[in-house]
């Protein structure tokens, strides 16, 4: 059934919030507080969380989390609460009948991007996503907010409401893929902040040198477009630091190339890498790395390069079969670097040591991105299985989350990544 919720009633509310994590809508805003979606699971309790696991928003403010996760096979895109694992939210991605939706990034006030990377036909785009429905616009004016409310309740391109702008990239720069808010924007209104994003050159287009797109946090213009000179390769994931750095993961193979933009000058430095494919910063500003070192055969590996020793240290993951999503653990993951294998097993690295302490196996195919909440849950995609799951890296139980078909994501998914990175506790 499809959300509708009176403008007036929500005027009427003061948001008081205890505390609200990025990718969180504060206040009893949620599109999902009261959803029927039930989640098929394998455990009894899915939180150690203060919070009711069956009210996940209530008028004293209790947090509301979610992970926003790109279905590449359905062009839409996933909003899934991350406190009671059920997807509360599934919407159209871009006007076209294949989008092409792949990187997520969600800003500190929790509202989401996402890129529609590659279409068959059209051009690359980005779509911004309020998070919290006083943050929705009502277009019709009807005085009510018209939303999903659920996986089977997809509106049309351009009657939900808490679709705010959807920006058309250049024709000839097809294939964007890296993307990050920049983590300027307000952590209460959510005014302000920038998204950076990537490009891939294509064989069959004239571009010789891929581009950096920055676009408006608050109606999608491009502000800017930096050409990255000698970049032959894909920009396939990007992070931002909190020194104003944008740093983009070229290539998934070796040689692999570290790049950094600079968003207040656009001075673009680079650095040969060891391996990549995800991308992640953590709180001391280093840029964690994880791939292959040499696509076709080479060992899986982690890096972590430190941009004041100018030092890149690398673990070889002997048992991996291809590592591609990488994300830096907090609260009870606090301490250590998750990646995902593709094989379906997540891999645990001491953020200072870089040894591999543990792997865990979650029974899934093709898995492909891994993120972490504000609690410290982990969270991985699986592309064939159809399903992102939710881990507790304390009691190794694992919670499935059917979402969209062939969900592919391995960026910034809850936000919690660009507030390490940019929030100094």
């Amino acid at each position: 059934m499809r959300r509708v919720i009176c403008i007036s009633a929500l005027l009427g509310l003061v948001l008081s919030v205890v505390y609200t994590a990025p990718g969180c809508a504060s206040g009893n805003l949620d599109s999902g507080s009261d959803t029927d979606t039930d989640t098929d699971t394998d455990t009894d309790s899915d939180s150690d969380s203060d919070n009711d696991s069956d009210s996940d928003s209530d008028s004293d403010g209790d947090v509301v989390s979610y992970i926003w996760i790109a279905n590449s096979g359905e062009s839409t895109l996933s909003k899934v609460n991350t406190i009671t694992a059920q997807e509360v939210a599934r919407y159209k991605t871009c006007p076209l009948d294949d989008c092409d939706p792949s990187r997520t990034s969600v800003n500190l006030h929790g509202d989401a991007v996402v890129t529609n990377r590659s279409p068959s036909t059209g051009e690359s785009s980005v779509t911004k996503f309020a998070s919290a429905w006083a943050d929705c616009k009502d277009l019709n004016g009807n005085d009510a907010i018209e939303t999903s409310s659920g996986p089977t309740d997809v509106l049309p391109w351009g009657e939900d409401e808490c679709m705010l702008w959807n920006t058309i990239l250049p024709t000839l720069n097809v294939g964007a893929r890296a993307t990050a808010w920049d983590g300027k924007e307000d952590e209460e209104t959510g005014v302000g902040g920038n998204i950076w994003v990537g490009t891939c050159i294509e064989e069959d287009t004239l571009v010789n040198n891929n581009t950096v797109y920055v676009i408006d946090g608050n109606n999608g213009n491009i502000l800017d477009t930096i050409v990255v000179s000698d970049s032959t390769e894909c920009f396939y994931g990007g992070a931002v630091d909190a020194t104003n750095g944008f740093w983009l993961m070229q290539g998934y193979g070796y040689p692999d190339t570290l790049i950094r933009v600079d968003m207040e000058t656009s001075e673009i430095t680079s650095r040969p890498l060891t391996c990549g494919y995800g991308i992640s910063v953590d709180s001391q500003g280093r840029v964690w790395t994880g791939g292959k070192a040499i696509y076709a055969d080479g060992a899986n590996c982690i890096s972590r390069w430190d941009p004041l020793s100018q030092t890149e240290e690398q673990v070889d993951v002997a048992d991996a079969t291809w590592l591609r999503g990488i994300a830096v653990g907090l609260e009870k993951s606090a301490g250590y670097v998750w990646s995902a294998d593709t094989a379906g097993v997540l891999f645990k690295i001491d953020e200072d040591t870089l040894d591999v302490v543990d792997s865990y196996d979650v029974g899934v195919a093709s898995m492909v991105g891994v993120a972490v909440d504000f609690e410290g849950y982990v969270w991985t995609v699986s592309q064939d299985g159809n399903a992102c799951y939710k881990f507790d890296s304390d009691t190794e139980n694992i919670i499935e989350v059917p979402i969209g078909e062939s969900p592919y994501t391995y960026s910034d998914m809850t936000g919690m990544q660009l507030k390490q990175a940019v929030i100094i506790e």
